[in-house]
């Protein structure tokens, strides 16, 4: 399927979600690199970093004093530390919590530790097994 073709249309949306939902979750070194024979490598000079993670994201958001990082939204926080709160609309406030990643979306919300945020992939797995979740998917 050529995406490319529906952009800027009335299905270009339906299109999208229908060619990812076929893709695999891997990696683009599984899913490309190690299978082709026409790759080609050139010399560059810019940074590159594989964001794998929303707390690899630290590393290019700006920290408050308390080391928290606020993004898209407006928070109101008070004892918390070391904490990623990343938003699109809503006030997100919290109290007397530390090194926790709060993400909140139009339709979801999720609340972990740091040190858990690479079991997210599991949760979006088991989700998907479940009706009651597919209209979030």
């Amino acid at each position: 399927m050529r995406m490319y073709e529906y952009i800027g249309t009335e299905k270009e949306e339906e299109i999208i979600n229908e060619e990812y939902s076929k893709i695999d979750g891997i990696s683009i070194d599984f899913g490309v690199m190690q299978r082709t024979h026409r790759a080609v490598v050139l010399e560059t000079s810019f940074d590159w970093d594989d964001i794998g993670s929303f707390v690899s994201l630290e590393r290019f958001l700006n920290c408050d004093e308390n080391g928290n990082i606020v993004s898209g939204c407006k928070a109101g926080l008070l004892d918390v530390y070391n904490t990623m709160v990343l938003g699109d609309k809503r006030l997100i406030s919290a109290i007397g919590i530390k090194d926790m990643l709060i993400v909140d979306t139009e339709d979801a919300l999720l609340i972990c530790p740091k040190d858990r945020c690479q079991q997210i992939k599991e949760l979006v797995k088991d989700l998907y097994k479940k009706d009651e979740f597919e209209r979030f998917m």
